[in-house]
């Protein structure tokens, strides 16, 4: 269990062994200025309902400058429908179908006012309507990727990329953004790919996936266009052949902008990956929340916008949250049934070799049945009735 830490600012929690005679899990050290504030979110709530306090007090250090998981949907309190998340709303069409087809009632007045003969076509209509195929994904208008520093701009030859003398008019030159941060290419119809996840990896063309990571693409400060979550770069190619390839370096070969402007290539995205408060990572979309509440509040916060408690399976989605947390949050696992059988919101059980619990942690038996995470990214059981902050997960 940690132990009672001063929270007031200008601390910074240390994990670390407790100093002799004290219980104590991590030792606070001054900081010599105050971290900006964060940013106002649109959907934190301004008076977090209120829960029962807790005897056991988790650590409340300022965080760190911010960085394909499971998705299940979760349902909202009382049993009725979440609505769903503010993203991924810019491909959607055909909807008004489904309405017309609300109920026995508007049905009804549509054979009173329209005639058999009227709900028959209509009825015609909506049969055609089912066996269309879904409208392809909405993508952005093109643009070409533009080095300054050679005056080069990226073109597709088969599946290769390498970078050329910039011609606007040629396809081969063009490029798009489709929703979940994938490059298209308008010429050959595929989209940008890493070939392997590694430093000097080449960038190459493929068939788009939207399930592939090697295909998730986000901008960094700088004008830098990195494959998503990692510190890998699209890069001008410094190899004979100078195909595009990754690399951990910043410099002059890794930055790109929109060609005739100064503007980053993500400014043309036609449709952001998650809402504005959102973070996008491995297509999820994180919510990192600044107040505080009780497990099954952040829970039921989560569920109305159609996302769950954070659930951390992966390593690099462990470093990616740990990255941006700024302090102590909920998790979305409990060992409330058996204690010590710790399950996830769908009641599969948590391996122990899949977790990242600190030293000695879990420990607080049946009063602690909840868990949490700290910015050093370690595990800890906690009341479920106190209270920390959470962090939400949903699909784009």
């Amino acid at each position: 269990m940690y132990g009672n830490v001063d929270t007031g600012k200008g601390k910074i929690w240390v994990p670390g062994p407790p100093p002799r005679g004290s219980t104590h899990r991590g030792v606070s050290k001054d900081v010599s200025r105050e971290l900006d504030p964060p940013e106002e979110n649109p959907y934190e709530p301004l008076d977090p309902p209120s829960a029962p306090s807790s005897q056991k007090q988790a650590p409340h250090p300022p965080g760190a400058p911010p960085g394909a998981p499971r998705h299940r949907l979760a349902r909202g309190v009382g049993g009725s429908e979440p609505p769903r998340p503010f993203w991924g709303g810019c491909g959607g069409r055909g909807r008004l179908w489904l309405l017309l087809l609300g109920g026995s009632g508007l049905l009804n007045i549509l054979l009173l006012a329209l005639g058999a003969r009227h709900v028959s076509a209509l009825t015609a209509a909506l049969e055609a309507e089912k066996v269309k195929p879904p409208p392809p994904p909405a993508a952005s208008g093109s643009f070409l990727l533009y080095n300054e520093h050679h005056s080069r701009c990226v073109v597709a030859a088969g599946r290769l990329l390498t970078a050329t003398q910039c011609q606007p008019g040629a396809t081969s030159q063009r490029f798009q953004w489709l929703p979940g941060g994938r490059l298209w290419n308008s010429g050959s119809g595929l989209c940008v790919a890493a070939t392997s996840r590694q430093n000097l990896a080449l960038v190459r063309l493929a068939p788009c996936r939207e399930d592939s990571r090697l295909q998730r693409w986000e901008c960094r400060p700088g004008a830098l266009l990195a494959l998503a979550g990692l510190e890998l770069h699209f890069n001008y190619g410094n190899n004979a052949q100078n195909e595009v390839m990754l690399y951990t370096g910043t410099g002059e070969w890794s930055r790109w902008v929109v060609h005739g402007t100064k503007d980053d290539l993500c400014s043309r995205a036609g449709c952001p990956p998650c809402s504005k408060g959102w973070v996008y990572f491995w297509n999820s979309c994180y919510f990192f929340s600044k107040t505080e509440t009780s497990w099954t509040e952040a829970q039921g916060f989560c569920s109305a916008l159609g996302a769950e408690l954070l659930e951390v399976e992966e390593l690099q989605e462990k470093k990616h949250v740990q990255a941006l947390l700024q302090s102590p949050a909920w998790l979305g696992i409990r060992d409330e049934e058996l204690e010590g059988t710790w399950k996830r919101r769908d009641g599969s059980v948590l391996p122990r070799n899949g977790s990242w619990w600190h030293r000695d942690e879990p420990n607080g038996g049946t009063l602690e049945n909840c868990a949490g995470l700290g910015p050093d990214g370690q595990w800890f059981d906690y009341p479920c009735a106190g209270k920390l902050r959470w962090v939400c997960e949903g699909t784009p």
